[in-house]
């Protein structure tokens, strides 16, 4: 049988609720969590999603479910997989939170119960970790095709707001909106055979 990795080393002595072990994984792991939840923030977020508050929460779950014997840890990379895993979920649920929380609240209140729960199992399913890194790569490279202006008109789409309330918050016309949305529509449906959702 082989050696135990450094890795899986410390995730042992974590696992037996050794402090310093805990501190030290903490340490070697914070900064490249904290960069990747950045990522994942879009600028208008940053100021209501903390990258910070996500990584602490990403090592809260991380031991406690280590201390339950959730986590089976094998190679060297293992361990920064399961982290990054975590991080992204936890990312991507605060991203959804807070974007759901900024529509309009007269539309909200309009809701009937069987669309908030049909809301709340669709942010209730946990797609795989591959699933969502791919999404999110597929997203950031199809953003980075649109002009700035697009880029605005396509995020305010995304978070529920109607062609109206785009070209009220951008000081344009509600026809120049829907010409930009069409034109995504487009680039969407050239590069990969469906219309976005």
């Amino acid at each position: 049988m082989a050696d135990p990795t450094p890795d899986q080393d410390l995730v042992e002595r974590c696992r037996n609720g050794d402090e310093e072990a805990a501190r030290i994984l903490f340490d070697r792991f914070v900064e490249r969590l904290l960069v990747l939840a950045r990522r994942r923030i879009s600028q208008r977020l940053a100021s209501r999603v903390d990258p910070e508050d996500i990584v602490q929460s990403v090592f809260r779950t991380f031991f406690e479910r280590l201390k339950n014997d959730q986590f089976v840890i094998d190679d060297q990379d293992d361990l920064m997989k399961l982290l990054v895993r975590i991080t992204v979920h936890k990312t991507l649920r605060q991203v959804a939170f807070h974007k759901a929380a900024k529509r309009d609240p007269s539309l909200e209140t309009a809701q009937t119960d069987h669309t908030q729960e049909q809301l709340a199992q669709v942010l209730d399913e946990e797609p795989s970790p591959e699933t969502i890194v791919a999404f999110m790569d597929q997203l950031e490279f199809f953003f980075a095709q649109l002009k700035p202006l697009d880029r605005q008109i396509l995020e305010l789409k995304m978070q529920g707001h109607s062609s109206e309330e785009i070209a009220e918050k951008l000081g344009t016309y509600d026809r120049k909106v829907r010409r930009v949305l069409e034109r995504i529509r487009t680039v969407a449906l050239t590069d990969s055979g469906h219309l976005p959702s």
